[in-house]
C-alpha cells in the first residue's frame, strides 16, 4: 500500500503575525505575511525544508507522494516554494479561503484534498505544517511501525507522542495508553488532575486508508450537532478523538523525544535557534 504524505499549511498565523507587528524591535519585520510553514528556519529556506529532506532521505518520491494543501492568500508562496524544490505545482491545493474568519479548518482540509485528489485509497501521513520534531527523529522507524502494526490486517493507524509536564497538559490533546501502546482514550486539552497521563500527540499521523472514510461522517456529525463550532473542524485532535474514543479504529502509539511548534514569535525564535545550533553540533 502507498503512502502518501499531505502537510498542512492552510492557517492563517494570527497569533503570529500578531506579535509580529506588536515587535517593536523590527528585527523580524520581514516576516509579515509569511505562512508558517514557509518561515525560513535552521538555515532553510522554509520550516517545510525540512520535512522535504526528511522525506527525500527515506526514499518517498517527493513528486508523487508529497501534497501541500494551503490557502488562498498563501497559494502563490506555496507555488514558488515547489518550483524552487521541483515538486509538480497540481501537488498544491488551494483550499479557496481568503481569510481566517472563512478558514475551512484543518479536518475540513484533509478531506477536501482526499476528495480533490482522489487519495482515498492511500495511506496518508499528516503533517501539521508548523511543526518539526528534535533531531533524534527517526521517520524510517516510525514508517516501519506503521506497517508492521498493520501486516496481520489489523487495520491500524500511529500516532507519535512526547512526554509534557503538569503544567503543560492542559495546552495539548492527550493520549491514555494501554501496556501495548495501543491509544485508549484521547483528552482535548484536559486538567492535570482529570488524567495520570502525560503523553501528547502532535501532528504526525500515520492513517490507515480505510481510517480515512470516517472524515465525511465526523464532519457531517459535527456540523449536525447544534453546539458545532469551527474548532471542531480546525483541530485535527478533535478527529483523533471522535474516532478514539468511539472505538470506530485502532490507534497505537510511538514515542519521540520532543517537537518544536511554531504559534508565535518566541517559539519561532527559540525554533530557530534550536536549528542553528544542531547545525554547529
Amino acid at each position: 500500500m502507498s503512502l502518501k504524505v499531505l502537510i498542512l499549511g492552510a492557517g492563517y498565523g494570527t497569533r503570529l503575525q500578531r506579535d509580529l507587528l506588536n515587535d517593536t524591535s523590527k528585527k523580524y519585520s520581514h516576516l509579515l505575511g509569511v505562512p508558517k510553514a514557509l518561515l525560513p528556519l535552521g538555515g532553510k529556506d522554509a520550516l517545510i525544508t525540512h520535512w522535504l529532506d526528511t522525506l527525500i532521505e527515506s526514499n518517498i518520491d517527493i513528486t508523487s507522494s508529497l501534497y501541500i494543501v494551503t490557502n488562498s492568500m498563501a497559494y502563490s508562496s506555496f507555488i514558488s516554494w515547489a518550483e524552487v524544490h521541483n515538486i509538480p505545482t497540481k501537488n498544491i491545493i488551494n483550499d479557496g479561503s481568503t481569510s481566517n474568519e472563512n478558514r475551512l479548518g484543518a479536518v475540513e482540509d484533509i478531506y477536501f484534498t482526499i476528495k480533490t485528489l482522489s487519495l482515498q485509497n492511500s495511506n496518508l501521513l499528516i503533517i501539521g505544517g508548523d511543526t518539526l520534531f528534535l533531531k533524534d527523529f527517526n521517520f524510517n522507524k516510525l514508517n516501519e511501525k506503521f506497517n508492521l502494526i498493520n501486516s496481520n490486517d489489523d487495520l491500524a493507524c500511529l500516532v507519535t507522542t512526547y512526554k509534557v509536564n503538569d503544567d503543560n497538559v492542559n495546552k495539548f490533546g492527550i493520549l491514555e495508553l494501554d501496556e501495548n501502546n495501543q491509544v485508549i482514550n484521547f483528552l482535548e486539552k484536559p486538567s492535570s488532575q482529570s488524567t495520570n497521563s502525560r503523553t501528547a500527540c502532535p501532528c504526525f499521523y500515520f492513517l490507515h486508508y480505510k481510517s480515512l472514510e470516517l472524515l465525511k461522517e465526523f464532519l457531517e456529525e459535527s456540523k449536525n450537532n447544534p453546539n458545532h463550532i469551527l474548532e471542531d473542524r480546525d483541530a485535527t485532535g478533535k478527529f483523533l478523538a471522535w474516532v478514539i474514543n468511539n472505538n470506530k479504529f485502532k490507534f497505537f502509539a510511538e514515542n519521540v523525544q520532543g517537537r518544536i511548534d511554531v504559534g508565535g514569535l518566541q517559539s519561532y525564535i527559540d525554533a530557530n535557534k534550536y536549528f542553528d545550533d544542531q547545525e554547529d553540533i
